[in-house]
């Protein structure tokens, strides 16, 4: 076995099954130019505009995407559970700059290849670049579908659709503790610091939450009853 599978099967939560046509034993040569990266929660590994010399497979973990405006804006717009590939669109469209910030939001591990190294194996693999392109167009459209649906629903379900998807992500035994500031939710939903204050309360208010100091707790009774009022948009 090569020494790069030696060394990412060590972590139990690895996904390298999602990558079986790149790591199968006739491809094994491909790792020569890999290396395996693991990095620690708030790290920040591209930059947008960054040129885009290597392909970040994320094997492990969570990745969030900032869009970081001139004015000094910054915003979240989505993350990233393992198993991803970033730098892939922009590769597959000849674009030589990443056009986003990723920072890891947990511990993550990766597996980085030289970008030339990864547009090659998808020109020589047919059955890997159709496995991809078919997940990339799903997520265009998916995204797409998004943003019109987005921008018809009120701010108090957009953050109830944030909130039900962080519940999903981070819940645990039924119960999710969001530690987290209201300048952290203003980023990452678009919305100014006061408009979350407001929806905040209402929801407590609702029985939606609860808030102790900067902690949003909420119990799977409390997401059960908020992901219904916000299902027609959450399964679009």
């Amino acid at each position: 076995m090569h020494e790069i599978l030696k060394e990412i099967l060590e972590y139990s939560d690895i996904r390298v099954d999602a990558f079986e046509e790149l790591f199968n034993d006739d491809n094994l040569d491909l790792l020569d130019d890999c290396q395996v990266v693991t990095l620690q929660a708030g790290e920040r590994f591209i930059s947008s505009d960054e040129k885009i010399d290597t392909i970040w497979i994320l094997l492990s973990g969570l990745v969030k995407a900032l869009e970081e405006f001139s004015t000094g804006d910054v915003y979240a717009f989505t993350k990233f559970p393992a198993p991803e590939v970033f730098g892939e669109m922009e590769a597959l469209a000849d674009i030589p700059n990443f056009r986003a910030t990723l920072i890891t939001e947990s511990k993550c591990v990766f597996i980085t290849m030289p970008v030339d190294v990864y547009k090659n194996f998808l020109k020589n693999n047919s059955k890997y670049l159709y496995k991809r392109t078919h997940i990339i167009l799903k997520r265009v459209l998916d995204e797409q579908k998004h943003l019109r649906t987005f921008l018809m629903i009120k701010s108090i379900d957009r953050i109830k659709i944030y909130l039900v998807q962080n519940y999903r992500l981070y819940a645990k035994d039924d119960f999710c503790i969001l530690k987290m500031t209201r300048q952290q939710i203003a980023e990452e939903t678009g919305y100014a610091v006061k408009t979350v204050n407001r929806v905040i309360k209402r929801l407590e208010k609702q029985g939606l939450l609860t808030v102790e100091g900067h902690r949003i707790i909420i119990t799977k009774p409390q997401y059960e009853k908020m992901y219904e009022s916000v299902e027609s948009f959450v399964n679009y």
